[in-house]
């Protein structure tokens, strides 16, 4: 078995949860767990949106919460306010927050979603939004939209694929020369991450099959071709924490320490 971000053979097993066994790789840092596409698709059926695979469940027309809203506006402050912009969302589910909210507050922001549940995916397109049907990699929906969208955005959705390079490589492809992608996920090398240990939440297969350090998001997207990478040790329970205390310097203190379970990565092409 080798790494499936950097192809090295030096594995060892971090830990087995639910029956999966999560291997870790000592040159990179990237920890994985080997689970077929195929097992992927028929686990994203009407019953993990309802809770019954999943510790949540998701509901139709989800608005958006303060701290995603804080997540997604610092995402679009990094472009003109005047110029038309096109995003991309990877794996919006059954909520499909973020397009509402765009629907709402910036309509002159021209979004659409790739989904690879087809129950999520219908139920999106019942409600007008633009779906591509499948995984970020099908061929089929590079080609629809290779080189046409701007910023490229997906709130835990990352650890939720199986092929890390794959991943990488189709975000590249999909945004227009000088375009930006943004992912929230899970900090394997966080303070949280290291003390839960089997324990932290997380490890959560077969939902999450691919899990992320500091180290292997940056060689991830770098190997991919992009100019920048950038890390911001911070996760949503914090950004939540901030808005509703307003404490001076927590989000700062936070990611000094790699003390939150998530993380934000960056990029730009």
């Amino acid at each position: 078995m080798l790494c499936k971000l950097c192809g090295s053979d030096k594995l060892s097993k971090l830990f087995t949860v639910k029956n999966y066994d999560i291997w870790r790789c000592a040159v990179c840092g990237f920890g994985q767990v080997q689970v077929s596409l195929e097992e992927l698709k028929t686990f994203y059926d009407q019953s993990y949106f309802r809770g019954a695979k999943a510790s949540f469940a998701q509901e139709e027309e989800t608005p958006a919460s303060p701290s995603h809203r804080f997540w997604l506006e610092r995402q679009l402050d990094a472009f003109s306010a005047d110029m038309p912009l096109r995003l991309l969302e990877i794996g919006p589910g059954l909520g499909g927050q973020f397009g509402q909210y765009l629907r709402e507050f910036k309509p002159k922001v021209r979004y659409e979603a790739v989904e690879l549940s087809d129950f999520a995916s219908e139920r999106l397109q019942a409600r007008g939004f633009t779906i591509h049907k499948g995984t970020v990699s099908d061929p089929e929906v590079i080609g629809k939209c290779v080189g046409r969208f701007d910023l490229v955005i997906g709130t835990e959705v990352i650890e939720h694929d199986p092929e890390p390079r794959l991943f990488a490589e189709s975000v590249y492809k999909i945004l227009r020369p000088g375009g930006r992608c943004a992912f929230t996920t899970g900090n394997l090398d966080g303070l949280m991450a290291r003390f839960k240990k089997e324990r932290w939440y997380y490890l959560d297969p077969p939902a999450h099959v691919s899990y992320y350090s500091a180290r292997s998001a940056k060689r991830l997207f770098g190997d991919a071709g992009f100019s920048e990478v950038g890390i911001w040790l911070v996760g949503f329970n914090y950004i939540d924490l901030k808005l509703r205390t307003h404490l001076p310097g927590i989000l700062f203190l936070a990611d000094l320490f790699s003390v939150p379970s998530g993380m934000v990565i960056s990029a730009i092409k």
